[in-house]
């Protein structure tokens, strides 16, 4: 970390964790990004938000472009090998599709056959696939990855894909910016994974990451962000 100064890698089209206050400019806002704020005021810092990819998040990490990502990347066995992390909120895939279409996906085995959307390199393309290989084997869901989860969205929207993958907390969000356009389909997956605050493996600042967030929450700090964006505050009690 430079002196005086905490980088985070962020990807700010992920509402409500990381989004431009003004849509596409502005301010970065969200819980991951006040949550960063709230770090390096809580070490004395000055916060530098990299903007990048979400497939660009974990190279940035890894190539020095920043000290660390707190930016919606599950804590998967696959991340965890090669870099450290702290866990900062609970969560878990959800699926949504059309209203119509919402009473008729209640089970992992309901998306057998469908067309469902996903962005790409993450841990809920990676459900899919893992579902592909398993339950549905012998009738495969056609998995369309897109950069954006904006794109996901205008997937099925637009009659490109019968439901998408994300994540419950940015799924609840983005029901209600969509109304009667998506519904969140009922409990397909369960809330069995973390997200997690992530730095270079073996770094210098991983324990202090880890501390610093574990202060956050009993200050209440985490807690107070999660509810100032209509976040259930119970997701943060990780520890």
């Amino acid at each position: 970390m430079n002196e005086g100064q905490l980088s985070a890698c962020i990807d700010p089209e992920y509402a409500p964790l990381e989004y431009y206050a003004n849509g596409s400019d502005g301010d970065i806002i969200g819980f991951d990004a006040d949550g960063i704020n709230a770090l390096a005021e809580h070490w004395g810092v000055a916060t530098n938000f990299v903007v990048t990819s979400f497939d660009g998040l974990m190279p940035g990490l890894q190539s020095g472009t920043c000290d660390m990502i707190f930016g919606g990347l599950y804590m998967s066995e696959e991340r965890l090998a090669v870099a450290d992390a702290a866990p900062v909120m609970n969560a878990g895939p959800a699926i949504l599709t059309t209203p119509d279409n919402a009473d008729s996906i209640s089970e992992q085995a309901d998306l057998c056959g469908l067309t469902v959307a996903a962005q790409a390199a993450s841990s809920n393309e990676a459900s899919l696939q893992a579902l592909n290989e398993g339950e549905c084997a012998d009738d495969q869901m056609t998995i369309q990855s897109y950069p954006k989860t904006a794109e996901t969205v205008l997937a099925v929207i637009n009659g490109l894909a019968d439901a998408l993958i994300e994540t419950n907390v940015a799924a609840a969000y983005m029901e209600t910016q969509n109304e009667g356009s998506l519904a969140v389909a009922g409990d397909v997956f369960p809330t069995d994974t973390t997200f997690g605050v992530f730095t270079v493996k073996d770094g210098p600042i991983s324990e202090a990451v880890a501390e610093g967030l574990r202060a956050l929450y009993d200050e209440g700090v985490l807690a107070e962000i999660a509810e100032e964006y209509n976040l259930d505050a119970t997701i943060v009690d990780v520890y």
